[in-house]
């Protein structure tokens, strides 16, 4: 069986690969447990810590050249876990990237994973963007979408494409609704929500860092561990179970940053706490304000997909991770 995962480099596909190795096998379109044979990582670089399993190859490339996600998909891709993407706020300040990574590039490879006569299984990383405005604060199934972001319209568009290209038979297309993933490692990216993985990381390293929203806006947040846990339980589902349309809405726990401070208050000290202060910035706050705080998906729930307990799991898990105690 051969898997491909597209920003594999990245903190979530890179996990998510981990994942796959460990397992060893997944559910492949017939409904069929497999061995997972080879496993391709499709990002723009090669990740920084190398796979030693031999069943790993690296493809460098990029999402507007159909050559190189050729080449990744080598013709007979499985299953195809869609990381990749130009984040919201790089995705808000260029326009035109947004549009050529995120909506070409997947449509692109939509077309040669349906060229490939496999109907692979294709699972996307779509987002709660796709939501926003006043109406858009509580968020269940039955919501409809109005994203007021680029980054949301491009989500979007994927997911409509995808479920026509799964309607015509060309794919088995799953397109599953991110909420915040927090807490994040390493460098902060371009996401207007990188803070709140940022409040919790910079202190416990350390270092200082500003919050550009209030303390108490509430975020619909789920940690790395159970977004992990629940992209491979949609990807191994039936797809008659996985159900219409092919968006699903991840359920999240609404949390506040006051909420993940006094967490990281109880494990580190009021000292580690005293390294957020707080200045809004005119830029993030409107589009923060902007998303769906309070999400809940009755079908997710009926496929076994929860949230996280409260904010201290979220700070719990990555301190335990980055070896503080807890």
């Amino acid at each position: 069986m051969h898997v491909v995962v597209t920003g594999g480099a990245g903190f979530i596909g890179y996990r998510l690969a981990e994942a796959i190795l460990a397992r060893g096998e997944l559910v492949d379109q017939d409904g069929t447990r497999r061995a997972v044979g080879r496993l391709t990582i499709f990002d723009q670089m090669a990740p920084e810590r190398p796979f030693s399993d031999q069943r790993v190859r690296v493809v460098v490339g990029d999402m507007t050249d159909r050559a190189s996600i050729a080449a990744a998909l080598d013709g007979d891709a499985d299953s195809i876990f869609h990381l990749a993407s130009v984040v919201s706020g790089g995705a808000e300040a260029d326009l035109q990237l947004g549009l050529s990574v995120n909506l070409d590039g997947t449509r692109t490879l939509l077309d040669l994973a349906a060229e490939s006569g496999r109907r692979p299984k294709l699972i996307f990383a779509s987002s709660l963007a796709v939501y926003g405005g006043p109406g858009s604060t509580k968020v269940t199934d039955a919501t409809i979408p109005s994203p007021m972001s680029s980054y949301g319209v491009q989500k979007l568009c994927c997911e409509y494409l995808i479920g026509d290209y799964d309607r015509r038979g060309l794919i088995d297309g799953r397109a599953l609704r991110f909420p915040t993933i927090a807490v994040r490692p390493g460098k902060a990216n371009l996401a207007n929500s990188s803070f709140i993985s940022a409040v919790i990381r910079e202190p416990l390293a350390g270092r200082e860092t500003v919050c550009p929203v209030p303390d108490d806006v509430p975020i619909a947040l789920m940690s790395p561990g159970r977004l992990i846990e629940t992209i491979l339980l949609a990807h191994d589902l039936p797809t008659e179970r996985f159900g219409w349309p092919r968006a699903l809405v991840l359920p999240a726990v609404q949390v506040t940053v006051r909420e993940m401070l006094d967490a990281l208050e109880r494990i580190a000290g009021s000292a580690v706490r005293a390294r957020v202060s707080f200045k809004e910035d005119p830029r993030v706050l409107p589009m923060v304000r902007s998303w769906p705080a309070e999400v809940t998906s009755a079908r997710a729930a009926g496929l076994g997909i929860t949230p996280d307990k409260d904010a201290a799991a979220f700070v719990e898990q990555y301190a335990r991770e980055q070896g503080f105690a807890t």
